[in-house]
């Protein structure tokens, strides 16, 4: 608007000075009060021609139109930094897109979240799914397809992927606005990004596969040690003892054993059954001399 407080405290010193001085200085003076109140100045100037002892009581009513409206405007501007700050500590935007005009609203953090600076560019529908990204695009459309036609409120985890390439991932929901007769008018809802949580659960995810694998492979060298090694050795002992049966006996063991445990370390998986010749070589093994 442009009128502070204090042009208009000068405006009413001068209004007030002009109940004895004639109406020139108040049609000078009053120019900044009846912008910033509504009120035209040929207006006020025709209610105080005649009558120049109306001409404080109209300034004060002036001004203090013009001061509850400085008082809504800048309420209204610290409402909006207070949403803007609580949004940018939760890492939290917001959007209210206009179906019919193709215009979308967006708040300054969810330009921020995209990676671009508040207000920054028109966010129509295009432009979003341009920066989803391309694995995700289908499911996305496919997901508002939906809302807009049964008019159900929808929630998402998308993926997003900003200038610098870095993907992001977001929380989010929303909700159909339909007119009277029931057509949807706006979808607006909430984004959030929740990228580091995303990572810090596939991290753990990733640690606990790789324990797990670590078991599963402590635990095949301790069966090759208790199953293989040890019977390998007993046959080793038995022929340099000179006893070829027993040496058989505890080959034959050993190889039954190294059978069962490929048989156990190849399990069938999602149903995926071994079939004959699964575990046949495409080419004979290679057994060196032993030094």
């Amino acid at each position: 608007m442009g009128t502070s407080p204090e042009s208009l405290l000068l405006s009413l010193a001068r209004i007030c000075a002009s109940a004895t001085s004639g109406t020139r200085l108040l049609a000078e003076a009053a120019d900044p009060l009846t912008q910033l109140a509504g009120v035209p100045a040929n207006e006020l100037l025709a209610g105080t021609a005649e009558i120049e002892d109306e001409t404080v009581e109209i300034a004060l009513s002036l001004v203090d139109q013009a001061l509850a409206r400085l008082d809504a405007e800048s309420a209204l501007r610290d409402l909006h930094a207070r949403i803007d700050n609580a949004q940018q500590l939760a890492n939290m935007g917001d959007y209210d897109w206009h179906i019919a005009t193709d215009t979308n609203r967006w708040s300054d953090q969810l330009f921020r979240i995209y990676g671009h600076e508040p207000q920054a560019f028109e966010p129509n529908y295009e432009k979003f799914l341009s920066f989803i990204h391309p694995h995700d695009r289908d499911r996305i459309t496919a997901i508002h397809q939906h809302a807009y036609s049964t008019g159900e409120p929808y929630e998402m985890i998308e993926r997003i992927v900003r200038p610098d390439g870095e993907v992001r991932y977001l929380s989010s929901n929303g909700q159909v606005i339909t007119d009277d007769n029931g057509k949807p008018v706006r979808m607006r809802g909430t984004c959030i990004d929740i990228t580091d949580r995303v990572l810090a659960e596939q991290e753990r995810e990733a640690q606990a596969s790789r324990a797990q694998e670590e078991q599963v492979r402590r635990r095949a060298a301790l069966e090759i040690n208790d199953n293989v090694v040890q019977g390998l050795t007993a046959a080793l002992y038995a022929l340099e003892m000179d006893d070829a049966e027993s040496s058989g006996t505890f080959l034959r063991r050993t190889l039954n054993s190294a059978r069962q445990m490929i048989t156990d370390l190849v399990a069938p998986l999602d149903g995926d059954e071994l079939n004959p010749g699964d575990l046949v070589r495409t080419r004979p093994s290679s057994l060196g001399d032993e030094g």
